[in-house]
């Protein structure tokens, strides 16, 4: 194949279309137009600053309001304004800013909020016409230059014969329907909302002669300088109070890489799965207020502000890029809040344990990956046992060691027997507990931790004299047969308390094969192949009765079962009163899994209809 020289070409640009996706689609609301002028100023200051590092920066609005024309918003700085050539290679071409490189061709300045070139465009989500008039700080005799764009993608200059002060003036007039959009109360609200901390005064004049400060006073809870730490935390609840409406159980100070801030503990219960989101502010100026990626997963009962220094944000400038940069950032401040913590158990263990309170799952979540954690706030976490609540260091001074039950319903089965011998049982259910105490078991032996098996308490029950052996002999042979083909054994015992007739343990075993039957009841026979691969699991284990009913020879229900069973000899099981009794046994033994919380098989459910009907059917003895 034979080759000849390519032709270069240009893409065409449809700059109407361009600039309606770009102002139409970029930003998530049309109120960020007030952002991204405000943004302009300051950084239009800031370039200034370059040149006489001295300059006293300021921004004035204004919104002219009549009834024959629009609202329209002038937004002025003195900052370093613009020359001829730069109204065209700046305003005119899209994407390009002169706030991408610094002097020296490189890295932007570090006090530069934009970088994109594009927030002009954010001004045609309210309006059909920009007009911009500047004049250059760095150029001396510089004109006083008038730039007109349209949301068409067509834009003029002209040169004006005025007297204007070095800086920049930019008109915005509300397009028919946007007159909201460019209300005075409406920018006034907008311009204190994303502008409130910027360092430069920023001044609304409402047209009556009446100045609204806007920017300039407010000290940023993050650097309130020359106060004490104690000044600190009031300013910093100060703004939780005014901002996020909440009193924080605690103030962190945060301090990584090009960002500080302050995280607030949360003074309510937060759920571990719902990420916080976090007010984010980027040198001073508002970005977002659903930042969600800023702290690590463990670190959910917190909220926090922060201001960015070197954090790449979006071209929407509504988050910040998630990349390597991010990621550093985030662990930082996750230390910082870790860092915290320690110091709390080490000078203040009291507020320490008001946290542990209300966020001991999160702290549970950050001890299981950190030794030193672990530590220091074992003593403190909660602990849900069978003589109440208490906490791991309570535990270790009344008990000694310490058992737990990984599930939570194996838990609420043994909880009342364990209490009534005055066994104190851990409840290890809830996320993390689990992995925490066996890793807590490693760190700290001498707290005598060890995993619970349900059985394991039946094996602690008293025994049976041989009379008592001889009393409940007939019940738990006509017992076992009856329970049989659900693959349970029958065993009585005496134990508290007594009024719980019976009890259904199960071991690893049994509990698998019971999760099995209930999963190959959710298909139908041949119509899924899965019946058939469960049954091929199922069908290589010992089938094993792994599950037992403990009969309790204490409670008075068991007793009267017994003499009924004595009396119905072995010839008479079909008789009435062996009837009663295997059906009274039935009863047991659906009263045991459900207050177990065990969910009920195919099988079960049709012998609970069955004990009703039975109940129902039942003719009624006569009186005498």
């Amino acid at each position: 194949m034979s080759l000849t020289s390519a032709t270069d070409h240009t893409f065409q640009v449809d700059l109407r279309g361009l600039v309606e996706v770009l102002s139409q689609h970029l930003y998530a609301s049309p109120d960020v137009y007030v952002r991204e002028l405000l943004q302009n100023a300051v950084d239009a200051i800031s370039a200034r600053r370059l040149l006489e590092p001295a300059h006293a920066g300021t921004v004035e609005l204004e919104v002219r309001e009549s009834h024959r024309e629009p609202p329209t918003l002038i937004v002025t700085d003195n900052g370093i304004g613009l020359t001829e050539a730069e109204l065209h290679s700046l305003l005119a071409t899209i994407g390009r800013s002169s706030k991408r490189v610094g002097p020296d061709g490189l890295e932007p300045p570090a006090d530069f909020i934009g970088r994109f070139g594009i927030g002009l465009l954010a001004c045609f989500l309210v309006a059909d016409e920009i007009t911009v008039i500047t004049r250059s700080a760095a150029t001396p005799d510089s004109p006083v230059l008038r730039w007109r764009g349209r949301a068409d993608g067509t834009y003029d200059t002209s040169v004006l014969d005025a007297d204007l002060t070095p800086g920049t003036r930019v008109h915005v007039r509300a397009r028919p329907g946007c007159e909201h959009q460019v209300a005075r109360d409406h920018v006034l609200g907008l311009a204190r909302h994303y502008g409130e901390l910027l360092p430069v005064p920023v001044r609304l004049h409402d047209g009556t002669g009446h100045v609204h400060e806007i920017a300039g006073e407010e000290t940023p809870p993050w650097e309130p300088e020359g106060a004490s730490l104690e000044q600190q935390r009031t300013i910093a609840r100060g703004y939780a109070r005014r901002v996020f409406e909440l009193d924080p159980l605690e103030v962190i100070h945060l301090h990584a890489d090009g960002v500080r801030g302050v995280a607030f503990v949360l003074p309510y219960t937060a759920i571990p799965a719902h990420r916080q989101t976090h007010r984010v502010y980027l040198r001073r100026m508002l970005l977002t207020e659903s930042a969600d990626r800023l702290l690590p997963d463990w670190a959910f009962f917190v909220r926090c502000v922060v201001d960015a220094d070197d954090l790449q944000p979006t071209a929407a400038r509504d988050g910040f890029r998630d990349d390597e940069r991010l990621d550093a950032v985030r662990e930082q401040l996750g230390r910082c809040v870790r860092d915290h913590l320690v110091e709390l158990a080490r000078i203040r263990p009291d507020r320490l344990e008001a946290i542990l309170r209300t966020h001991h799952e999160s702290i549970a979540a950050l001890a299981v990956h950190d030794t030193e954690c672990l530590r220091l706030f074992a003593d403190w976490l909660p602990l849900e046992t069978s003589l109440g609540q208490m906490t791991v260091g309570e535990h270790a001074r009344r008990f000694g060691e310490l058992r737990f039950l990984r599930r939570v319903d194996d838990f609420r089965q043994i909880a009342p027997i364990a209490a009534a011998q005055g066994r104190c049982v851990v409840n290890a259910g809830y996320v993390h507990l689990a992995d925490l105490l066996e890793r807590l078991a490693s760190v700290r032996p001498e707290l005598g931790i060890a995993e619970l098996d349900p059985t394991d308490v039946a094996d602690t029950f008293a025994g049976l004299t041989l009379e008592e052996r001889a009393q409940v002999h007939d019940l738990v042979r006509t017992a076992d047969l009856t329970l049989q083909p659900l693959g349970c054994a029958v065993e009585a015992r005496a134990f508290a308390p007594d009024n719980l007739p019976a009890m259904y343990i199960t071991t690893s075993d049994g509990r698998f094969h019971r999760e099995l039957d209930l999963t190959r009841e959710m298909f139908t026979p041949g119509e899924s192949p899965w019946g058939g691969v469960l049954d091929a699991m199922s069908g290589g284990l010992p089938r094993v009765p792994a599950t037992r009913l403990l009969l309790n020879l204490n409670n008075p229900v068991v007793r009267t079962l017994a003499a009924q069973a004595q009396t119905a000899a072995e010839p008479k099981v079909g008789a009435a009163g062996g009837a009663r009794v295997r059906r009274a046994v039935q009863l047991l033994y659906l009263q045991a899994l459900l207050l177990g919380h065990h969910t009920l098989r195919e099988l079960e459910l049709g012998l609970l209809n069955d004990v009703v009907i039975g109940l129902v059917e039942q003719p009624e003895e006569p009186r005498p």
